[in-house]
């Protein structure tokens, strides 16, 4: 029994002699290597990398003319955004959740915030917005209702949920934008997420996982198309074509 006991002491010790002679060493071999400055494309005929500035009232084409007033128009922004709702240049930006309008003094929030962060021939920033068009009126303090239509107190620009309104990117990481695209996509009027292509992917690959594994037949567009408990005078052609899609 003894020498049963000696012999597996000296495997055990034999074994911590030759494990204590490897040397560890760390490898890059599975670390996925960053992209070089060569290799990232900035946008390319554009005057200027910054956000640039829009007017805060648009011009309108007959000078002495007064500028149309106009409805509220909330069809546009209603339902999700067909077009631009995919990244152009593949880095980041911001996207609404929900439909919404933008003012001018939004505009300039985000010019100020994101401008600092852009170097001439590093980095870029591009709208995906145009500027301010529709007409908002609104009567003065104190004034009766009725007397026709007010005058026009600001411009806004409305856009539906799914709208991308600005990208940057360039030589710059994430991880120096975080803070400041967090802070920006808080201080918009609507709710407001940062984006990467990755998470654009993984929302589409959600989407057809979810549908793909719903075993209720009884859906939004089944009910709509064949008219469950008389729904059918109720719900409106927004409704038929969105199919509850607009957040």
């Amino acid at each position: 029994m003894n020498c049963l006991v000696k012999n597996l002491c000296r495997k055990h010790l034999l074994l911590l002699t030759k494990w204590s002679e490897v040397t560890q060493v760390a490898t890059y071999m599975k670390l996925k290597m960053p992209e070089k400055e060569e290799d990232l494309e900035l946008p390319v005929n554009r005057l200027r990398s910054k956000l640039s500035q829009f007017d805060k009232v648009p011009q309108n084409p007959i000078p002495s003319a007064k500028p149309p007033t106009m409805s509220k128009m909330l069809d546009h922004m209603r339902g999700p955004e067909m077009v631009n709702n995919k990244l152009i240049y593949g880095q980041f930006g911001i996207q609404a959740l929900t439909g919404g309008r933008l003012r001018f003094e939004h505009y300039n929030l985000i010019r100020f915030a994101i401008n600092k962060h852009i170097q001439e021939g590093k980095t870029y920033g591009v709208w995906r917005v145009n500027q301010p068009w529709q007409a908002v009126s609104k009567k003065g303090a104190g004034k009766q209702m009725g007397q026709g239509k007010s005058d026009i107190d600001h411009y806004v620009y409305p856009l539906k949920a799914g709208h991308i309104i600005f990208e940057i990117g360039g030589r710059i990481e994430l991880l120096d934008l975080e803070k400041t695209l967090k802070v920006v996509s808080q201080k918009m009027p609507f709710k407001a997420r940062i984006v990467t292509p990755q998470i654009l992917e993984d929302d589409v690959r959600q989407e057809a996982i979810l549908k793909e594994k719903n075993i209720n037949p009884f859906t939004y567009e089944y009910c709509l198309k064949n008219n469950y408990n008389g729904v059918k005078i109720y719900y409106s052609p927004y409704d038929l074509y969105y199919l509850n899609k607009e957040k």
